[in-house]
């Protein structure tokens, strides 16, 4: 199940790291995003779980670099900057060799961001599932049928240096979360189709098994199946 899956993973990668708040950030259809999971250390930070935000909160080349280089990224507020580590080559998308974490000035918007939220410093990494069937219309954008799950957001409310070798153990924990969302994604699937085969065959039933046929209760079977306001047999 996956919200129990999600649980474990944010509670084990915080009692990993010590870090105070670690968040799961799932994106809507619209780019809008919602934390469906977290774990954090006592009152250090306050809780975000089931707030929602707006798609410009996280910007379309954001989005986009999270998507094709598998961008992870590293912030000190302290020392004003923001490390990038390139996943795959955003070009050709192969593996990058060096995964080193290169630092750059931080933006002062995101420093500002991130302070309002009460945060030093943060850890980012993309949750990408690869070529699954989600029902949703992927980015025209992307050349491959990959799509841009959510984040694993890390967050500290005092500077903290990130080694590479973290870096790598929350990466190894997202691509397995990333395989087991794409399999709940599939079992949500066909118990959707399940649920849908039976409420015909509810229908079905109702209306040629019996010797005489009942239609009021069919209809109200028909219109229950299809989550109707209501509905009219001719």
């Amino acid at each position: 199940e996956l919200k129990e899956i999600l649980k474990t993973m944010v509670a084990e990668v915080r009692d990993y790291l010590g870090n105070d708040r670690v968040k799961v950030y799932q994106f809507n259809s619209d780019s809008s995003g919602v934390v469906i999971a977290e774990s954090i250390n006592g009152n250090r930070l306050p809780s975000l779980l089931g707030l929602h935000f707006p798609a410009d909160d996280i910007p379309p080349y954001a989005r986009e670099l999270y998507l094709r280089a598998r961008q992870r990224s590293v912030v000190d507020i302290t020392n004003a900057q923001i490390g990038i580590s390139l996943l795959e080559n955003p070009q050709t998308g192969e593996i990058e060799e060096e995964n080193d974490i290169l630092y750059r000035p931080l933006d002062p918007c995101h420093a500002e961001y991130l302070t309002a939220m009460g945060v030093q410093s943060s850890v980012v990494v993309p949750i990408v599932l690869e070529e699954v069937s989600t029902g949703k219309r992927q980015s025209s954008s992307s050349s491959s049928s990959a799509q841009l799950w959510g984040l694993l957001a890390c967050h500290h409310s005092e500077s903290r240096h990130v080694t590479e070798k973290e870096l790598q153990f929350i990466q190894a924990v997202v691509d397995q979360v990333g395989l087991a969302i794409a399999q709940s994604i599939l079992l949500d699937q066909v118990r959707s189709q399940a649920k849908q085969e039976a409420n015909i065959n509810r229908v079905t039933e109702l209306l040629y098994t019996s010797p005489t046929v009942k239609s009021q209760a069919a209809l109200e079977e028909a219109v229950a199946t299809f989550n109707g306001s209501g509905g009219r047999l001719y």
